[in-house]
């Protein structure tokens, strides 16, 4: 998110909940979720922090995975953390992220292990960071010379289309029976379609101006 979005020390636990940031690379919407520390929980709040975690990874597109190079040399996610992926879904794709390379003097740039993305950057200099951009684009569909446009994934299409559905409905409700309280549902129900592609959600004031001049009665 190029910012400091949460609390962040040396302590373990000290994220209980998942983070959320929305952020656009070069108009590509995108998603990043930043889990709570996956360990054993020693309270019941960073145990609901976990599963929470759990539930997130698990309908991911592609997992992240952080390396701080100053505490290890290895690269292989399975080596650093075997019981993390083999609990992941087997077809998740996984990029491995090896940090502070200003540090470690780590060649920054993009390789592959075991069949993984591995890209090794420096957070803090910012070096390497528009190589993993540049990865994630591709890793997601996004080409540039589609006129900004990206292939969207199965699910995206889904929702465009029950999106459609719900406006083609709308329609008829209004041109049928100037059924207007029907309309702002089908309104609804299409954005919330939408809001599953752009992580936005639209405020309920947005239906109030826009059927303020509406008299809709019951």
């Amino acid at each position: 998110a190029g910012r400091e979005a949460a609390i962040v020390t040396d302590i373990a636990g000290t994220t209980r909940d998942v983070l959320r940031e929305h952020i656009h690379i070069d108009g590509m919407p995108l998603h990043i979720i930043d889990t709570a520390g996956l360990r054993e929980a020693s309270d019941e709040v960073e145990r609901i922090g976990i599963e929470r975690a759990w539930q997130e990874i698990e309908q991911a597109d592609r997992v992240l995975f952080m390396v701080d190079g100053t505490t290890t040399d290895a690269v292989d996610p399975a080596e650093i953390w075997p019981e993390f992926i083999a609990r992941l879904p087997a077809k998740l794709p996984i990029t491995v992220v090896r940090n502070k390379a200003d540090i470690t003097g780590e060649t920054l740039g993009m390789s592959e292990v075991n069949g993984h993305a591995l890209i090794r950057l420096s957070a803090r200099t910012g070096e390497g960071v528009e190589v993993l951009r540049n990865h994630l684009k591709q890793s997601m569909g996004f080409d540039t010379n589609m006129e900004g446009g990206f292939l969207a994934r199965r699910r995206h299409l889904q929702a465009l289309e029950q999106a459609a559905e719900h406006l083609q409905q709308g329609k008829a409700q209004l041109l049928g029976a100037w059924a207007g309280e029907l309309l702002a549902e089908e309104l609804r129900l299409a954005q919330q379609n939408l809001s599953e592609i752009t992580g936005e959600f639209t405020s309920d004031d947005l239906l109030g101006r826009i059927f303020s001049s509406f008299c809709i009665g019951k």
